[in-house]
């Protein structure tokens, strides 16, 4: 009896352990290092709606596969509607037990109303990694 064999699906999904949004990263000169500065969580405003950002959304993946395609979207918690979104693409020659590092920098976008929000990076569709991010006006919890 022939074996069956399970067919390829394609280059499968990356891996996330780190997506976060912040105000900046400066890269060390004399290190290398990454310094993340002002990481957000919680993103406070006067009024409703309100531009917010720009910001730097920072980003480590591992097992990617050549020309792999993401996407780094914000979107409302509640509704699933997105407020941005970035397409990142990996180079043509990649090392699937490497680990690839995507600093990008977010324009500034228009947040309608306050609530739970959540940055994300997405392949086809399929989240990676979730970042969890409150939008409110000033007051208790702040």
């Amino acid at each position: 009896m022939a074996k069956k064999t399970k067919k390829s699906s394609g280059p499968g999904t990356p891996t996330s352990d780190c997506l976060l949004l912040c105000d900046d990263v400066v890269i060390s000169q004399g290190k290398g290092k990454h310094n993340l500065i002002g990481l957000i969580g919680v993103i406070v405003a006067l009024s409703f709606p309100t531009q917010i950002g720009g910001y730097m959304a920072y980003a480590r993946f591992r097992s990617v596969h050549n020309k792999k395609k993401i996407s780094l979207r914000f979107t409302n918690a509640a509704t699933n509607d997105s407020l941005f979104e970035i397409e990142v693409a990996f180079p043509e020659q990649c090392d699937p037990l490497g680990v690839y590092t995507v600093m990008s920098q977010i324009p500034p976008f228009v947040v309608a109303e306050p609530g739970e929000y959540l940055f994300g990076a997405y392949d086809n569709e399929v989240p990676i990694a979730l970042s969890p991010i409150k939008i409110m006006k000033p007051g208790p919890g702040a």
